[in-house]
């Protein structure tokens, strides 16, 4: 019996407590045994379900009883399963940070309201293992969801209840959506929980304007940031931005969302929506004394489609630049996840994965395409302004 190399096969069973696991490949006979020591840094303390069912690519070795040992085990990305990784920085003051995965091609960014639920913001979280979901942003940038603690150590060590299998910050988020969010326990300085004036709320609704909630607001800095249902980031607004003069933390305002160009939510047109603050959106509110309110309704509030669905209501500043390189190349689609819209192509003439948007393919394909994983493809090659290539106009026999 001979080494092998670049086997594909799938989790049997795993036992994170005890570190070991089998695997079934149709190549090798029996059942392939593999420790913890075998599998990437990221993966090292997964817990749960997390490998049960996995399609892996490994090494095989055979052990002096002729069976056989996999070694160098890795875990590619698949649609719908949770990813690994390791967080590799965090910066507490800019409230963000970066994870690596031994599955992504590339680092993925996540904010502080990502965290698990209870972490504590200012902990020092570089080298923790995570699990968590990606979402590919419009400027193709992947950024997390569902971020998780590896294992209850991990999470107990930062203060935090979410680990594996268990709900983040923003899935313990109460869904009411206009509450303020200031006072005892909030997260504003003050303000509390403020009237709304429901008038001026269903005017917002009428002229398809969003609504959040202040959390903080400096008139020395000349900025602030809203929290707003539905939507994981803070959103940030500035003092020009404000339709009706001050605002506090707590108080409830209606906004335009308006894309920055490196991708992020900012808000303009930011009008208090307190009863004690400035009553009225910026038009008239004629015809909406009949409208039903959107608050204390146990309703969400207007983010309850999400920032994410808003489609053509959202206002798009200049976008990350991507230019043709005047090149075509083939490959294969290495994945595609149809539901978050995004994929990668290997090809030979390129070093690294491609990544592509699901915009990139025929229509009938982004229509109806799901399996495309391992489909030959032609595209075009472009370049992003911070030097990546993307795959445009992708061919497929699909």
């Amino acid at each position: 019996m001979a080494a092998v190399t670049g086997v594909a096969g799938m989790v049997k069973s795993w036992n994170g407590a005890k570190g070991f696991g089998f695997l079934s490949c149709t190549t090798l006979p029996g059942d392939i045994f593999f420790g913890r020591s075998e599998l990437p840094e990221d993966l090292k303390e997964v817990q749960g379900k997390f490998m049960d069912g996995r399609h892996v690519v490994f090494d095989a070795e055979p052990n002096a009883d002729g069976r056989y040992k996999a070694t160098a085990v890795a875990v590619p990305y698949v649609e719908g399963k949770e990813i690994a990784g390791k967080i590799k920085t965090y910066n507490p003051m800019k409230r963000y940070g970066f994870i690596t995965s031994s599955s992504l091609t590339e680092d993925v960014r996540f904010q502080t309201t990502d965290l698990p639920q209870g972490t504590d913001p200012n902990a020092m979280l570089r080298e923790e293992l995570v699990s968590f979901e990606v979402q590919a942003m419009p400027d193709g940038k992947l950024r997390v969801s569902s971020l998780k603690f590896q294992n209850k150590k991990i999470a107990m060590r930062h203060g935090g209840m979410g680990m594996m299998g268990m709900p983040g910050m923003m899935g313990m988020m109460d869904m009411g959506g206009m509450g303020g969010m200031g006072g005892k326990g909030g997260m504003g300085k003050g303000g509390g929980n403020m009237a709304v004036d429901m008038q001026a709320a269903q005017a917002a609704q009428a002229q398809g304007l969003q609504t959040g909630t202040v959390k903080s607001y400096g008139e020395k800095n000349g900025y602030g940031f809203l929290n707003v249902v539905g939507y994981p980031m803070d959103i940030k607004f500035g003092r020009n931005e404000l339709a009706g003069g001050m605002v506090s933390p707590g108080e409830t305002v209606s906004f335009s969302p308006v894309q920055t160009p490196d991708g992020r939510i900012a808000a303009s047109n930011v009008s208090s929506l307190s009863s004690r603050g400035n009553k009225r959106p910026a038009s008239a509110m004629g015809g909406m004394m009949g409208m039903p309110g959107m608050m204390g309704m146990g309703m969400p509030g207007m983010m309850g489609m999400g920032m994410m669905g808003m489609g053509g209501m959202m206002k798009k500043g200049p976008a990350t630049t991507e230019t043709s390189t005047g090149r075509s190349a083939a490959g294969m689609i290495k994945t595609y996840n149809s539901q978050k819209g995004f994929g990668f192509i290997s090809s030979p003439g390129i070093p690294g994965d491609v990544f592509f948007m699901k915009t990139s393919l025929p229509a009938e394909v982004q229509m109806h395409g799901k399996d495309l994983q391992g489909k030959s493809v032609n595209f075009e090659v472009s370049q992003t302004s911070d030097g990546k290539m993307r795959a445009q106009n992708i061919c497929t026999p699909y």
